[in-house]
């Protein structure tokens, strides 16, 4: 599904020296485009994405969307190969840095340092035992023996959550019978649950937190649906999911002008 994906906002940063963009797709996931990593660092972009592409640890990271491209003086839209955010200090950590420009070479080493050290940090409670850990911090620096019991219980919680995106995978199987809404739903959906916690937020005289509001709202949505995303809500559902929602931000403020989001009408698909 990957051909699907739509960017829906920007966000610049700067990363060595130069600047870059991150962007939303529709997917609720951050990419950048690995042609503007490889300019700005002085890299072959055909090589450096082979690379990423025969790198089993990340190459399904790498996906191709519909984008905005200069072209004769505008632009034009054409496939452009991005890469997921999440794979990008992996991926700076396998570059050779005698490839990249000579004023940021210094950084890269650097940063690949670093990315090892912190690649042991994160990983090391999998590769060796608590007896040992416990000897090995004993020689570090009160400091950083504290850094690294906290990255331990990082890994931990890691492993906590990787167990229950597995437990839900298995309920997104079990649901796949039956058609989901499509991502312009999703996001109508999501669109309509911020407006209710908004309406919410207001009530409430800001005596709680606006984020406590638009967690309630969702958390209410999940429970009346029986779902446990919103995103795996039943194609079926979905007038009725509609009316729910409307008919919360109507008890809330009642005599208000239903936001476009209520009165657009249900989103078709993108197929």
């Amino acid at each position: 599904m990957t051909d699907q994906l739509q960017i829906i906002q920007d966000f610049p940063f700067e990363f060595y020296g130069e600047m870059y963009v991150a962007h939303l797709a529709s997917d609720r996931q951050f990419y950048i485009r690995m042609n503007d990593v490889s300019d700005g660092m002085g890299l072959a972009q055909a090589s450096q994405r082979r690379r990423v592409q025969e790198d089993e640890g990340i190459s399904h990271y790498l996906v191709n969307i519909m984008a905005d491209t200069p072209y004769q003086g505008g632009y034009r839209r054409k496939e452009v190969t991005f890469l997921n955010i999440r794979a990008l200090p992996y991926w700076l950590g396998t570059i050779d840095a005698k490839r990249v420009k000579p004023e940021i070479y210094e950084k890269v080493v650097r940063f690949k340092r670093s990315f090892a050290e912190t690649a042991w940090k994160v990983y090391r409670s999998d590769l060796m035992p608590p007896e040992v850990l416990a000897e090995m911090d004993a020689y570090e620096v009160p400091a950083r023996a504290e850094i690294d019991g906290t990255m331990d219980q990082l890994r931990s919680l890691t492993k906590k959550l990787d167990k229950i995106e597995g437990r839900l995978g298995v309920i997104e199987a079990r649901m796949s019978a039956e058609a989901i809404i499509n991502t312009r739903q999703q996001w109508q959906i999501k669109a309509m649950i911020e407006q209710v916690g908004e309406a919410l937020f207001e009530q409430k005289g800001n005596k709680m937190p606006k984020t406590q509001c638009h967690a309630m709202v969702q958390n209410d949505f999940k429970g009346h649906f029986q779902v446990p995303v919103y995103s795996l809500l039943p194609e079926s559902k979905m007038e009725e999911a509609v009316d729910y929602l409307m008919q919360r931000y109507q008890h809330l403020k009642p005599g208000a002008k239903l936001p476009g989001v209520f009165t657009d009408g249900i989103q078709e698909s993108l197929l």
